[in-house]
């Protein structure tokens, strides 16, 4: 199912939303070399433009890197993207990209996308559930939430891999953190959705069906072979359900106070 809108209007314009859009997409076009490579991780990685794979690897999250607080050695290097091996973590010597700052990763890989259909599937997504939240809780709460929640998502899969050598790349788990939010604020906002099953079908859908539909397919990737880090996405996802019940536990406390008696004067 894709999303398309939602009968959910907001009041102004959504500034950090379209922002976020904006970077990624001008990160994409304008700053990757060629948009990040793709790589087959049951086998030996060929055909990988250099530039891609060096420019991937000095930006992004990667799991290894995060646990042990240094880059990738020379030899993690070579045993990921020459000979397919995926957890080489621990084969230690001279770091590949010695001026890597590591920690920086978590916020760069969040502007990294791995393809055009990448791309346009998160910022389609971001779009349509990210600005209700920015209309509702405001600019600065609504950024903290995006970059909070990419951060838990990156802690989710590390959790789940940390031996993994593979980079992390895409706002996928920050976006989800926005629609776990989202879920708990509107579950029965009505989204225009793109059905795939049999006949393409266009439908309204309660968001509350859609976001746990999507929060179910994750779940069907545990184990298998995918390029997908679904623990991201559902770090992201519940994070961002935490952060909407604590909202909406402050809004239930806000409104008993405002209709609670005021005192008598003596």
């Amino acid at each position: 199912m894709i999303p398309l809108a939602d009968e959910n209007p907001v009041r102004r314009l959504p500034i950090v939303t379209l922002l976020l859009i904006v970077a990624c997409v001008v990160v994409y076009f304008a700053v990757q070399p060629t948009g990040a490579p793709r790589f087959e991780w049951t086998g030996l990685v060929e055909r990988v433009d250099e530039e891609d794979l060096r420019f991937v690897v000095d930006y992004a999250a990667i799991p290894c890197e995060l646990v042990e607080l240094r880059p990738l050695s020379e030899t993690e290097y070579r045993e990921t993207f020459t000979f397919g091996n995926t957890s080489a973590c621990g084969e230690h010597g001279p770091a590949h990209s010695t001026g890597k700052v590591v920690l920086l990763g978590l916020l760069t890989s969040m502007f990294l996308h791995g393809s055009i259909a990448h791309l346009f599937g998160n910022m389609l997504f971001l779009w349509v559930f990210g600005n209700n939240i920015e209309d509702r809780r405001g600019r600065v709460r609504y950024l903290l939430l995006y970059l909070l929640g990419g951060l838990a998502a990156t802690a989710a899969h590390v959790a789940v891999d940390p031996q993994s050598t593979i980079p992390m790349i895409g706002a996928s788990g920050a976006i989800a953190a926005v629609m776990g939010a989202y879920l708990v604020s509107w579950p029965k906002a009505r989204i225009k959705t793109i059905i795939f099953f049999g006949p393409v079908l266009l439908r309204k859908v309660e968001a509350i069906w859609l976001l746990l539909y999507f929060l179910g397919t994750q779940f069907l990737l545990v184990g298998g072979e995918t390029e997908i880090a679904w623990a991201a996405h559902v770090g992201g996802f519940a994070f961002g359900v935490l952060v909407g019940l604590w909202w909406r536990r402050t809004d239930t406390r806000a409104a008993r106070a405002l209709r609670a008696p005021s005192p008598a004067p003596a």
